[in-house]
């Protein structure tokens, strides 16, 4: 069984992954943030109320530009390159995480109309690392307690989106799919005209996305062997999500919780024997 540092360094490799990848699509679309750009801090800031919007928030227009976002996504380049060579448990690899929590934070500012699960979970992971490997505080048991809350979390997202699906008639009518494919946004032109050809694969992925996200959180319980396949399954989801709808940030936050699953499995009583 790989130790808790082992998971932890797993956990924070993939996630930094995902996070570069993301970081160097905000760049190369930069111009998304310019005056009058679909993300123009000019729009964004309207999301607070008059009697909240104080001088801070005229500050931030020196920011929330193309310049200056530019930097900022540079300097997050910079710390996740960092990470390869600190490990969370030192101070310098604690510190690095922190401010890359801290540069995630303050561009979510202006990019929460285009966020996602994927963003709450990459910054619930980072909040949990930072409180669980706090200099000086940290120990092998809290360490531990956060590698149990990430593993949590991620069986708590998916059950809930599986049985907010199983509560919804186009997902019970085998037509959610299909529709979702449909789109502009996140459609594929191929994926929609198989899956008009072929109805039976449309039930089949609904009852099949339904079933295994209800039924995810069996994988903490089930020997490894059978826990195993939601593993697979999830990889297999967010793959080709990723590759058909471009939804390549679910990919790797959700992949990044993946250690934690195996850790938290390795846990029960039939592996300590």
């Amino acid at each position: 069984m790989i130790s808790f540092i082992d998971t932890t360094q797993l956990i924070l490799m993939i996630l930094s992954v995902g996070l570069f990848i993301s970081t160097l699509e905000y760049i190369k679309k930069i111009q998304i943030f310019a005056p009058n750009g679909l993300l123009s801090w000019n729009v964004m800031q309207l999301k607070w109320d008059k009697q909240d919007q104080k001088p801070l928030l005229k500050s931030f227009f020196k920011l929330f530009n193309e310049s200056g976002l530019i930097v900022l996504f540079a300097i997050r380049c910079l710390l996740l390159v960092g990470l390869l060579f600190f490990p969370i448990q030192s101070v310098s690899g604690w510190i690095l995480v922190s401010l890359l929590g801290l540069s995630l934070l303050i561009s979510s500012l202006i990019t929460y109309y285009g966020s996602d699960g994927s963003d709450q979970m990459n910054m619930l992971i980072i909040i949990t690392l930072v409180v669980c490997h706090l200099p000086g505080v940290a120990s092998t048991k809290l360490a531990d307690l956060g590698l149990w809350f990430i593993g949590l979390q991620a069986c708590l997202s998916y059950c809930v989106a599986g049985i907010a699906k199983l509560v919804s008639s186009e997902w019970r009518a085998s037509t959610a799919v299909k529709d979702v494919f449909s789109t502009k946004t996140y459609g594929s032109q191929k994926a929609t005209i198989f899956l008009q050809k072929y109805p039976a694969a449309n039930v089949f992925l609904c009852w099949n996305v339904m079933i295994m996200e209800t039924l995810f959180p069996l994988c903490l319980f089930l020997p490894w062997n059978y826990a195993v396949i939601f593993l697979i399954w999830g990889f297999t989801f967010h793959f080709f999500t990723a590759v058909i709808m471009g939804l390549n940030s679910f990919f790797w936050a959700f992949m990044a919780t993946y250690p934690a699953l195996y850790f938290i499995n390795h846990q029960m009583p039939w592996h300590l024997f």
